[in-house]
């Protein structure tokens, strides 16, 4: 069984609606050219790195599916290039089958990626070692560095040479 993955992106100005259409299509020729879905869903509307048709923004919809023959692979690729309605396509084979992809899962995963990415909550780390050399650490780069007393910053202060009477006479005839 080979495992392939396929990422195109959609007009972004369509609706909801008209993005399902859009998917509904793509699978019907999926189903069509014996090819079995694995995942199908939008991956969301982000900012291409350079104008497509136009469009700054686009919305991507990922698509893993297998197959045992690579018949039809061609036939697929020339469909998703001919839809007016796919700004761009790209499919690629996976070395491993893809999970299988639920909303629930994909909503959770969100949740847990903002915990860890509130400043608020600090991450506790589950090795207290680890935990005890940063809070070493942290002390030691808050410990304040000793200030200089007057006469340790007086003798850091080097008085500037006074120049001898032949060096000053001897600038004084260069300059002539």
């Amino acid at each position: 069984m080979r495992y392939y993955e396929s990422l195109y992106i959609v007009n972004p100005n369509y609706e909801q609606n008209r993005l399902d259409e859009v998917m509904k299509t793509v699978s019907d020729k999926i189903s069509e050219y014996g090819f079995k879905t694995i995942n199908h869903f939008v991956w969301g509307k982000k900012r291409l790195a350079y104008n497509i048709q136009e469009h700054k923004y686009g919305s991507y919809v990922l698509l893993h599916f297998e197959t045992e023959s690579l018949e039809n692979l061609e036939r697929f690729e020339r469909f998703m290039v001919l839809q007016k309605t796919i700004l761009r396509n790209q499919t690629v084979l996976l070395d491993d089958k893809p999970e299988k992809q639920s909303e629930k899962s994909e909503s959770s995963t969100e949740s847990v990626d903002k915990k860890e990415a509130d400043p608020k909550s600090p991450k506790q780390d589950s090795n207290p070692e680890k935990n005890k050399k940063s809070e070493e650490s942290a002390e030691a780069d808050e410990t304040p560095e000793p200030e200089q007393s007057e006469e340790s910053a007086e003798t850091d202060e080097t008085p500037e040479p006074e120049q001898s009477e032949e060096s000053a006479e001897t600038e004084m005839k260069e300059e002539k």
